[in-house]
């Protein structure tokens, strides 16, 4: 662990390698058994203790982060040819260069089963109060209502962190700040990490939507009495992973129960995997690691953070919708969303124009700058493919030309999978396949016309959830044999906080932190279950059916996918009749492929999570019942809840579901 060794190795290399570039480097040493420290500051002086007075000059000036947590090393600003000679040096073990992770970018407790006013995992947990939920991300926004602390208590005597904010910022609720990036304060200037933490465990807030949309008397995160640790470790949409690797580190000794990460990165062999080395000792020292599964759905082998200790996330829809239905003149009605919803719109029929046929140009059909001039769309409602540029690029294109209102049709691969957004026109975003029936009533008639009728947010969607097309699916390209991801949760069109007031938002990015908070809430129900024994019983008392009691469907396009496990929910979800959750073994399911929306998800299980919001009217009312039970004797690790009743210790929590 001599890193004093490293620095007088960097001095003699300096004149022979001066011209290679620098790059930082995650380095793990071999560990010292002779040698304990209870501080940061101690190890650091360690690694450096036999530097002569130049060598610790570069060290300082080479040198990022010195761990101690989650793994015994450092990183620092390496030539390859440095590492190289390092490797020969008796304390090195392994190193590899700092990978560059990204983001991955309401109403769902009451759809999980959490909120009911009886017999709930919110009664049974107190809403995870005392539990610490550590948020990896872009920062947070302090003073947002989402983090208001009234009637919080302290954090636990073990919190050990701090916070960097002004001293009002941090709370009862917000009890720590961490910024990880250079010169950066914890605040959050893209929203993204708001998000999550309030989807995580934000606090009660009345009368939250965003653009008029989702109202709900009360919106509130998983876990509303967990406190928030939030560790700043992305600038923009750069994460790079040796800052995510010191803030688990920091998360780790700080004393939080559960680290959330709704970011991902590149596939890579696990020794060589930030998350996955850092989730692992965590793990092992007893925190609950949650992570994203990634956005590059739905081709096969493009799940990210696949280490088999991690509890990886997939997304998946509510049974919330926002409706914007898209009428024909020739009388069919084509369901679609858009978070604008207009009250002034006239629903009177108008011209109906597909400038991608008018034209025959590409450019054209996308609807790109300038692709509409010469195309006559004044007072025309337009079709556009999704694609080529942003959905608010579009609306500017399609405004400056003249048009009235436009229809954005899904890709082949977003399939039935409609992501709503803010639009400047009249807009109705609508699945593929509906899209091919606008095209073909615009190719067979003379004069074709639609409108687009405003239903604002509807609630009780059938076949909900079902499986986001973009949700990155398996299987793992480091360990094909292990199923991932492991469960999915509510990430498609997710109400939480943002920077200003609140926002709607999909991804995988939004599901994981819906999770989170379902750990923190067991944690708090079983504060001596270990992270795997947390994971199992996530897992394992899942269901496989939607809420119209058939088995969970994909919005991918039929041929795409392979058979595997079905989809399911966690035990904190409860929809259907009275049912009972089998924790004793995985509900796993071969089932045969079926058409499109009709077709049972692969490899991944329906996960607990999203961010609390009360809706107006009155949901029906099932009753749920679980078992979540340690067996007996040894502790806990992977695999270890066992299917024989007779061994197990348990305690029943009724949770009511809707229906």
């Amino acid at each position: 662990l001599l890193l004093c060794v490293c620095a007088s190795f960097l001095i003699t290399c300096l004149h022979v390698y001066g011209s290679d570039e620098l790059t930082v480097y995650i380095v793990h040493v071999k560990g010292s058994e002779d040698v304990t420290f209870s501080a940061a500051e101690q190890w650091s002086d360690w690694y450096c203790s036999l530097l002569n007075k130049d060598a610790a000059n570069v060290a300082d000036l080479r040198i990022v982060y010195s761990y101690r947590n989650v793994i015994t090393g450092f990183c620092a600003r390496l030539r390859q040819r440095e590492v190289e000679a390092m490797s020969k040096l008796d304390w090195f073990l392994h190193a590899y260069p700092s990978p560059v992770y990204r983001p991955l970018t309401t109403h769902t407790p009451e759809f999980l089963g959490l909120s009911q006013p009886s017999h709930s995992v919110w009664n049974a947990t107190n809403m995870g109060e005392g539990i610490i939920i550590g948020i990896l991300d872009t920062g947070i926004t302090p003073g947002h209502p989402s983090f208001d602390d009234d009637g919080m208590p302290p954090p636990p005597a073990k919190w050990n962190g701090r916070c960097d904010l002004n001293a009002s910022a941090c709370n009862n609720k917000l009890i720590g700040a961490r910024s990880f990036v250079n010169y950066a304060t914890p605040v959050d200037d893209e929203g993204h990490g708001t998000h999550t933490a309030s989807t995580a465990a934000g606090a009660f807030v009345t009368n939250a939507s965003a653009y008029g949309n989702a109202r709900a008397i009360t919106a509130s995160g998983m876990a509303p009495r967990a406190h928030i640790a939030v560790y700043k470790v992305c600038n923009e949409d750069t994460c790079h992973g040796y800052d995510i690797l010191a803030a688990m580190d920091a998360a780790v000794d700080d004393g939080v129960d559960v680290i959330s990460l709704s970011l991902g990165g590149p596939s890579a062999d696990f020794h060589s995997n930030p998350v996955a080395q850092g989730g692992f000792k965590a793990i092992n020292k007893g925190v609950f690691v949650s992570c994203s599964a990634g956005n590059t759905g739905p081709n096969r082998g493009t799940v990210t953070n696949d280490a088999p200790w991690l509890l990886t996330v997939g997304a998946s829809t509510t049974d919330r919708s926002f409706l914007s239905t898209v009428k024909l003149g020739d009388g069919q009605e084509l369901d679609g969303e858009s978070l604008s919803q207009p009250r002034d719109f006239e629903s009177k029929m108008l011209p109906l124009v597909y400038p991608g046929h008018a034209t025959g140009n590409e450019n054209s059909s996308f609807c790109l700058s300038g692709s509409l001039d010469g195309v006559d769309v004044h007072g025309k409602i337009v079709v556009c493919d999704d694609g080529g540029n942003g959905k608010a690029e579009k609306d500017d294109v399609v405004k400056s030309a003249g048009g009235s209102g436009m229809i954005i049709v899904n890709s082949p691969d977003f399939a039935y999978s409609t992501l709503v957004e803010p639009h400047l026109l009249r807009t109705s975003n609508v699945p593929y396949a509906d899209g091919l029936k606008i095209k073909a009533y615009i190719n067979t008639t003379s004069a074709p016309t639609a409108t687009i009728i405003f239903k604002g947010t509807v609630m009780h969607t059938p076949h909900s959830p079902a499986m986001a097309s973009f949700s990155s699916r398996g299987p793992s390209q480091i360990t094909p044999g292990i199923l991932k991801p492991d469960i999915t949760g509510p990430g498609v069109n997710i109400l939480a906080a943002w920077t200003s007031a609140f926002e709607v938002f999909s991804g995988t990015s939004m599901s994981c932190p819906h999770l989170s908070g379902v750990a923190a809430l067991i944690k708090k129900a079983h504060p001596d279950w270990s992270p795997a024994a947390i994971k199992s019983a996530i897992m394992t008392t899942a269901y496989a059916t939607d809420n119209s009691r058939g088995p969970i469907l994909d919005e991918t396009p039929p041929g795409r996918l392979v058979r595997g496990r079905s989809w399911s929910r966690g035990p904190a979800e409860g929809h259907g009749p009275r049912t009972r959750l089998r924790p004793h073994a995985p509900r796993l399911h071969s089932l045969p492929l079926r058409p499109l929306r009709q077709q049972p998800c692969p490899s991944y299980s329906w996960r607990t999570s999203e961010l609390l919001l009360r809706e107006e009217h009155q949901r029906s009312r099932a009753e749920l019942s679980f078992h979540i039970g340690q067996a007996a004797g040894d502790p806990f690790d992977a695999g270890q809840l066992h299917a024989d009743s007779d061994q197990r210790q348990g305690a029943k929590v009724d949770v009511p579901g809707d229906g």
